[in-house]
C-alpha cells in the first residue's frame, strides 16, 4: 500500500532495486506535516540517491476530523494509541512533544526490538537513561539528533566531529523562537508584535513561555550535555534565568552598554565538574552570536584547539525539524550516547561580568551591590544600570533577593566572554 500522493511529473525508476521502509508517525502538527511533505517531495531523490522509499502506515493524531496541511491518505489516521501501536511497520517517528503518550510510545517501540524516532527533547530530559538503556537491552535503536537545534545537527557534531574526545564546553543559541524575538526587540518592535510574527511564520506556539523563560532550552542543554560529557539528562542541573515578563528589559539593558542579548544555552567543565546555564547574555554587536538573526540558532564546541567547532542553521519551524527527523531516519546507525563519570556541580564558582538594572534611583544601586562601578540612570532618575566587574551566579543572586526586598524590579545578566571566565571572585 502507498500511502503517500505521488507526484504527477516523476516517478520512481523501478529498474533499480528500491527498498521499502514502513513508517510510522505520531503527530501531525507542524512538525509531523512537514515531514510528510517533505517525504512527497523528496521522494524521487530518496530513491535515486538512497535507494528507498518511505512508506507511511499509520498517523496518530488528536482529532481525525482536522483538517490536516499534508498529502496523505486520511484513512491512515487514528486517535486510538493501541491501535497505533498495533500497527505492523519498520519504523516509528514521534513528532507529538510532551511526557505522555510519547514515553509510553517510545517504551512499547523500543520493548519489541524496533526503531523509534523522535525530536521529543522533553521526554528525552527526563527519560533519555531509561529509554537508551531500554534500546541497547532490547537491541532496538533509538534516534534523536532531530531534538536539539532544529536544522543544526548539534548532537551528530558532537558524536561525529569529536570522536571519543571530551570538549571543555559548549554553549549556544538552541531556541529559535526566543532567538526571533529578541531580534525583533532589538530592532524597536514590541513583545506582542514580535510573537505575532514568529507565530505566523510558524516560529513559535500559540503559548510561547517555554521559549522564552529558557525551559526548552534547557531541556535540549541536558541532551546536549549528555552527548558532550556522559551526563545522564535526567541528572543535569540546569541554572535558568527567564527572559519573562518583559524580554525588552534585557534588549534596553544590552543597548546601554552597546551590545545585544541573546538567549545562550551553555555547559562547561569547572574543575572536572559540570556547570549548566541558560539565559540572557549580553554578547558584543560584532560577535557571531550578535549576528545570529531570527529564527536561526548556532553552536560552538570548545576542543582546545585555536577556534571552536561552529554549527548554524535554522533552529524553529516545522521543515527543520522535518528535515532533521529524515536525516535520522536515513542514518545507517543509532546513536549511542556516553555513559561518563562527570559529576555535577553543586555551585557555579564561575566569576563573570555582570550588567545589573533596578527601577529607582542609583542610590538604591550604590546601597545593595557594593560592587558596582558607575551607577548611570535615565533622564528622569527611574532606572538605573551598572556594571558589576566580577561575581558568582550567587553573589548576584544575593544582590538580586536585596535589591527586591527594597522594591526595586532587579534584572541583570552576564557580559559576555567568549574565550573563557573571567578569573577571581567579586567579594
Amino acid at each position: 500500500m502507498t500511502s503517500l500522493i505521488e507526484s504527477e511529473t516523476e516517478q520512481i525508476d523501478t529498474t533499480r532495486p528500491i527498498a521499502t521502509v514502513r513508517v510510522a508517525l505520531a503527530g501531525c502538527g507542524a512538525v509531523g506535516g512537514a515531514l510528510l511533505r517533505e517525504l512527497v517531495t523528496r521522494r524521487v531523490a530518496l530513491a535515486d540517491r538512497q535507494g528507498v522509499e518511505i512508506v507511511a502506515t499509520r498517523v496518530l493524531v488528536r482529532d481525525v476530523a482536522r483538517d490536516r496541511a499534508a498529502p496523505f491518505d486520511r484513512s491512515l489516521l487514528t486517535a486510538d494509541v493501541g491501535e497505533f501501536l498495533a500497527t505492523d511497520t519498520d519504523v516509528v517517528i514521534e513528532a507529538i512533544g510532551g511526557l505522555e503518550p510519547a514515553r509510553t510510545i517510545a517504551r512499547s517501540v523500543l520493548t519489541r526490538g524496533r526503531e523509534f524516532i523522535t525530536a521529543n527533547k522533553e521526554l528525552l530530559a527526563a527519560h533519555g537513561s531509561e529509554l537508551s538503556t531500554l534500546a541497547a537491552r532490547q537491541r532496538a535503536v533509538l534516534r534523536y539528533d532531530a531534538a536539539v537545534g532544529g536544522g543544526v545537527p548539534v548532537l551528530r557534531l558532537l558524536d561525529d566531529a569529536l570522536g571519543a574526545g571530551t570538549p571543555s564546553r559548549v554553549r549556544g543559541i538552541l531556541n529559535g523562537t526566543s532567538n526571533f524575538v529578541l531580534t525583533r526587540l532589538g530592532e524597536g518592535a514590541s513583545l506582542d508584535a514580535a510573537l505575532r510574527w514568529a507565530r505566523a511564520a510558524g516560529f513559535a506556539e500559540a503559548d510561547a513561555s517555554r521559549d522564552l523563560d529558557g525551559r526548552d532550552a534547557a531541556a535540549k542543554l541536558a541532551l546536549v550535555a549528555w552527548g558532550a560529557f556522559g551526563v545522564a539528562p535526567e541528572s543535569v542541573t540546569v541554572r535558568r534565568t527567564s527572559l519573562l515578563p518583559d524580554p525588552a528589559r534585557y534588549v534596553r539593558l544590552g543597548q546601554q552598554f552597546d551590545r545585544s542579548v541573546r538567549q545562550i544555552a551553555e555547559c562547561e567543565l569547572v574543575d572536572g565538574a559540570l556547570v549548566s546555564t541558560v539565559g540572557p547574555v549580553l554578547v558584543e554587536r560584532g560577535s557571531m552570536f550578535a549576528r545570529t538573526l531570527d529564527e536561526q540558532n548556532r553552536v560552538e564546541v570548545y576542543t582546545g584547539w585555536s577556534a571552536p567547532l561552529c554549527a548554524s542553521g535554522p533552529g524553529a519551524g516545522g521543515v527543520p525539524t522535518a528535515t532533521a527527523l529524515l536525516s535520522d531516519l536515513l542514518s545507517s546507525r543509532g546513536r549511542v550516547r556516553r555513559a561518563g563519570a562527570t559529576r555535577v556541580a553543586r555551585v557555579d564558582a564561575r566569576a563573570m561580568r555582570w550588567a545589573i538594572e533596578v527601577r529607582g534611583t542609583s542610590s538604591l544601586l550604590h546601597r545593595s551591590a557594593p560592587g558596582t562601578g558607575i551607577v548611570h540612570t535615565d533622564d528622569r532618575a527611574t532606572r538605573a544600570w551598572s556594571i558589576v566587574e566580577s561575581a558568582t551566579s550567587a553573589e548576584i543572586d544575593v544582590v538580586l533577593r536585596r535589591l527586591r526586598a527594597e522594591g526595586g524590579d532587579p534584572i541583570a545578566a552576564p557580559l559576555d566572554v567568549p574565550d573563557a571566565p573571567l578569573a577571581g571572585a567579586w567579594s
